[in-house]
């Protein structure tokens, strides 16, 4: 079963993971009231479709060059310019084909200012059987595109079912993304509160992407 991102953050900030604050929006009212709950000035309006490549899609009804489904915004009214451009719409991202998929909710969240991105995932490795970490330094972006053109980038770790997740598993996801003190240690709590919420829902993936270190 898939989830939307807004459910996914749910389950996560559950399990002890630091998510941005946000509100789900089934409507561009709900989601000018969504914006008005948080503290801002920033805002990040984002179509809620099963699919990935969401930020560099487009929507086939508005012309072209217009912004893809992750805008953000500075204003109330341009959480109502950015919302009203989406719900309804077809957004066509690189995972969807060229039929695209209708957007019928949103998901707005407090803006944050973020000096780096990273990719961190857990999934089931279909060779092993096995639960395996992944991370990259280079979030934000396609991972199998990343891992196509720099396959040194993308580091895998798999954890042993008898013990699972152990602290080196922390380490090691620090250092695959190049942290140090207080942000290595900020890593491996994210990774056990991944791992949890991987457990407790018997979960095949969970991915955060990106993964985001902010001022």
């Amino acid at each position: 079963m898939n989830i939307h991102e807004y459910q996914a953050k749910e389950l996560l900030a559950k399990h002890g993971a630091p998510v941005p604050a946000g509100h789900a929006a089934m409507s561009v009212d709900e989601a000018v009231a969504a914006a008005e709950k948080l503290p801002g000035p920033l805002w990040v309006v984002k179509a809620q479709i099963h699919a990935g490549g969401r930020g560099k899609g487009h929507f086939k009804e508005l012309p072209e060059g217009s912004k893809g489904g992750v805008r953000l915004a500075k204003s109330i009214e341009e959480v109502r310019e950015h919302a009203s451009d989406m719900m309804g719409n077809t957004l066509v991202t690189i995972q969807t084909g060229d039929e695209g998929k209708e957007v019928q909710r949103l998901y707005v969240t407090d803006g944050v200012d973020i000096d780096e991105e990273f990719y961190l995932a857990l999934l089931v490795d279909r060779a092993t059987g096995r639960i395996a970490i992944v991370a990259s330094p280079e979030g934000g972006m396609d991972i199998e595109q990343v891992a196509h053109d720099a396959p040194e980038k993308v580091h895998t770790f798999t954890i042993d079912p008898a013990t699972g997740l152990m602290p080196h598993h922390g380490r090691s996801v620090a250092a695959a993304l190049g942290l140090e003190g207080s942000l290595a240690k900020q890593a491996a709590k994210v990774t056990a509160s991944l791992y949890k919420a991987f457990i407790a829902t018997d979960a095949s993936q969970i991915e955060i992407n990106p993964l985001a270190v902010s001022g």
